[in-house]
């Protein structure tokens, strides 16, 4: 499986790009606060953006629990300006606690309920499968 080139790195995530496939993907590398998620999501929506991506893999495997007014900004803000950015499918790798997992779901489902999520979204337990549907995709 090719290697993803990293775009950006620093103690709360790395952002890495496969363009071949025109894939971002952003790992986080540790439990983060709100205003570090929202640091980092603008980061990634400037990365998306110049390398004009349209597939997105997030790995949360390590992220921890989300916070209620976290939860609500991805909800509300975070999945609808991806759709507004171009993103066509997005891979999303969960934690393996089912609670954390569940949360993350809970998000999306939301955030499909307002309106505003015009892209194909699928949970995975690894990157490898992310990786392997999303490079399966032809936009």
């Amino acid at each position: 499986m090719q290697l993803l080139e990293t775009l950006y790195q620093n103690d709360i995530s790395r952002i890495a790009a496969d363009r071949q496939h025109g894939i971002v993907a952003n790992t986080w590398l540790r439990p983060v606060e709100h205003s570090e998620m929202l640091q980092t999501s603008e980061k990634l929506g400037q990365l998306l953006e110049e390398s004009k991506a349209d597939k997105l893999l997030l790995n949360a495997l390590v992220i921890g629990k989300l916070l209620p007014h976290t939860k609500e900004w991805l909800s509300t803000t975070f999945y609808k300006s991806l759709s507004e950015q171009g993103v066509k499918k997005l891979a999303r790798v969960l934690p393996e606690n089912v609670f954390n997992r569940l949360s993350f779901e809970s998000v999306m489902t939301r955030a499909e309920a307002l309106g505003g999520v015009d892209f194909e979204a699928r949970n995975f337990t690894n990157d490898a499968d992310a990786l392997r549907w999303l490079r399966d995709y032809e936009s």
